[in-house]
């Protein structure tokens, strides 16, 4: 609590220093998983968020796929400040992701070939899909190895599932690793009330498989009939391949984002993880989102 107090002090005076010298009103949105704020003043509405990497707002914000950076520094702790434009939105609608599709997989596009972006992230030892994979499957299993004890009743389905996971990893064949978001879901798109299309969270990035941030965004939110139209628009391949790599980092992708993140608040709840466990089979068994494609 006194490092937030601290930091809201030093908020209010970077922005008096580099957007206007006034009182400036902080609040903080709903559902964050950074500390970020709503900054008012004079019926203007900025956002700011703490301890992230400005650089990748800026590659983005230079091509449109984020709101504007207007300010950028630090605080006295050493921890990162941005100051972007607020644009006035709300996560898409599944009738928006159809109806803006065009744009949603030119994004997709974007973000994958942006140079700037690419030379910012870390590159792994290897370009391959496959070494992509097994290094994203080790990650989940450690982080599974350490709640498996609490769900016992699952424990035996999830380890067989991850072994087959491995095995078909083994198989990828390629290379090819893009700037990728790797946590592309409904609460990290922004559609803004002019239909502009936006990306407001990238902390999760990694060059990795193309296949993870596709497979999630067609399994999510498009019916098998838009897919071909997605994939075109987004410059990538329709052929069983990439459907198979898109299949199997989408599987993991459903599993990790049940399991709660280390050093996070998030609890776990081994009941509820139980039941969540529909879309990790569903994927696993080649269907369809259980909860369809319409609003």
């Amino acid at each position: 609590m006194m490092r937030r107090r601290q930091h809201q002090q030093e908020v209010q005076a970077f922005l008096q220093r580099h957007i206007s010298n006034q009182t400036w009103d902080l609040t903080l949105p709903q559902g964050s998983g950074h500390e970020t704020y709503f900054a008012q003043c004079g019926g203007q509405t900025y956002f700011v968020k703490i301890g992230v990497q400005i650089a990748r707002y800026q590659a983005l914000a230079a091509m449109g796929l984020t709101p504007p950076v207007l300010a950028a520094g630090s605080l006295a702790d050493g921890a990162s400040l941005l100051v972007q434009a607020y644009v006035a939105g709300t996560s898409p609608s599944r009738r928006e992701y159809r109806l803006h599709l065009t744009q949603f997989a030119a994004a997709v596009r974007q973000l994958h070939h942006n140079a700037a972006l690419q030379t910012q992230l870390s590159r792994p030892s290897s370009d391959l899909f496959a070494a992509a994979g097994l290094e994203a499957l080790n990650r989940l299993e450690q982080k599974w190895a350490r709640w498996r004890a609490q769900v016992p009743q699952a424990a035996d389905f999830v380890d067989h599932s991850l072994s087959g996971l491995r095995q078909k990893i083994a198989d990828f064949q390629g290379a090819g690793l893009v700037a990728s978001h790797n946590d592309i879901c409904n609460a990290n798109w922004l559609v803004s009330t002019d239909g502009k299309v936006y990306l407001i969270d990238l902390e999760s990035m990694s060059l990795d498989d193309p296949a993870l941030d596709v497979g999630a965004t067609l399994w999510w939110y498009y019916p098998p009939q838009l897919r071909e139209s997605f994939l075109t628009e987004a410059g990538y391949p329709q052929d069983a391949a990439f459907q198979q790599r898109m299949q199997v980092r989408m599987a993991m992708h459903c599993l990790h984002i049940l399991l709660p993140r280390e050093q996070s608040f998030d609890v776990f709840d081994p009941d509820d993880f139980v039941q969540s466990l529909t879309d990790f089979r569903a994927v696993l068994a080649g269907e369809e989102n259980p909860q369809g494609y319409e609003d």
